[in-house]
């Protein structure tokens, strides 16, 4: 045992979280999020031993991970004191729709660069970012939506504001990483009180978040598989994460290393490609939902959600393991592809109105 897992083990968590403490934030996240048992999921599973880290639950604009990240994102924001937040991410996304929550929060203007096209019918996420109040912009191409970030920050500053370009925040990876070293302390600490210790974790990963996992079961020596369902073939996961994982250990002042071979990550889930249902993602969806009561969407967690199902029909644990399902949100999902749930329906590769396949 080195020295950084001698004193992690006998000081318990305060010491990471002094560390995690030294890095500004804002507070805007609802947390800790609450840790359930799923007796009932478990039941229908034949076992092992299941929880759900609600995650969803963060709050702002109905919540989901990119909240927490969020924290540690605008905190570097802030510090450029701007009126305007401008930032390109794609047609349904979960992470615009928590990021124009909170920079409302915060007092800030947003504007959103959208990939994809204006579609016909309003519905998910992008919903929610007009209800929230965001000015949205539409863009065909990745370079034409970097041209509109910058042609949009300019007439801002023209116009005498002071814009932000999230995409070019220094703290936009890393911050996905400290927030989930944290929640994954979460969850060592909530299990303490079910008397259960994490044989596995699940979580819908391209490597932002797990990198957080991973340097936490680390930093705490704790043993468990982290295994993350990409819902995205577009990267390479595990180099990515490790890559992550070691510029947050340093920007916590962590003399330490991450291996890619450190990383588990299953791309069999993924189905014909982004922002596209599988069968095996709905069945899971409903799974959750009719056993727990608990909605998970079909692109990103129901995809981590059907990795983990599968995963456990393959026999690979034993009735006594225990698994921890991250619930990272994106709800509002199950509303744009609303034909999926209706009785008789089954999955479709197509994509629905409004997604980018």
């Amino acid at each position: 045992m080195n020295d950084l897992t001698a004193r992690g083990a006998a000081g318990g968590h305060a010491w990471i979280r002094e560390r995690i403490a030294r890095i500004p934030r804002v507070p805007i996240a609802l947390i800790p999020t609450p840790l359930q048992e799923a007796p009932v999921l478990t039941r229908a599973l034949g076992g092992p031993r299941i929880f759900i880290k609600r995650d969803d639950l963060t709050g702002v604009g109905l919540g989901g991970n990119k909240v927490r990240n969020l924290e540690f994102r605008l905190a570097r924001t802030l510090q450029e004191q701007p009126d305007t937040v401008i930032v390109g991410l794609d047609l349904q996304s979960n992470s615009a729709r928590q990021t124009v929550g909170a920079c409302n929060k915060l007092g800030l203007r947003t504007i959103l660069v959208l990939l994809g096209e204006a579609p016909a019918r309003v519905q998910g996420n992008l919903l929610v970012d007009y209800v929230l109040g965001a000015e949205v912009h539409f863009a065909p191409t990745p370079q034409a939506q970097r041209a509109q970030l910058d042609a949009l920050a300019a007439a801002c500053r023209a116009a005498g504001g002071r814009p932000h370009i999230l995409n070019d925040n220094p703290m936009f990876d890393v911050a996905s990483a400290l927030a989930y070293i944290e929640s994954t302390l979460e969850v060592l600490e909530q299990l303490e009180r079910f008397d259960a210790r994490p044989s596995a974790l699940y979580m819908s990963s391209s490597g932002k978040g797990q990198a957080g996992v991973v340097l936490a079961r680390r930093l705490t020596n704790a043993g468990f598989a982290v295994h993350g369902i990409p819902a995205t073939d577009e990267f390479d996961v595990p180099p990515r994460t490790a890559e992550i994982a070691n510029a947050a250990a340093a920007a916590l002042g962590l003399d330490l290393q991450i291996e890619p071979t450190e990383i588990l990550s299953d791309l069999g889930f993924v189905g014909p490609g982004y922002g596209v249902p599988t069968a095996e993602a709905v069945a899971a969806v409903r799974l959750f939902a009719r056993t727990e009561g608990v909605v998970l969407d079909p692109i990103y967690t129901g995809k981590a959600a059907a990795g983990m199902i599968a995963h456990v029909r393959a026999d690979r644990y034993r009735p006594d393991d225990v698994l921890v399902f991250v619930h990272t949100g994106g709800v509002p999902a199950i509303f744009t592809w609303n034909e999926l749930w209706l009785p008789g329906a089954a999955a479709t590769a197509a994509a629905a109105p409004g997604e980018t396949p």
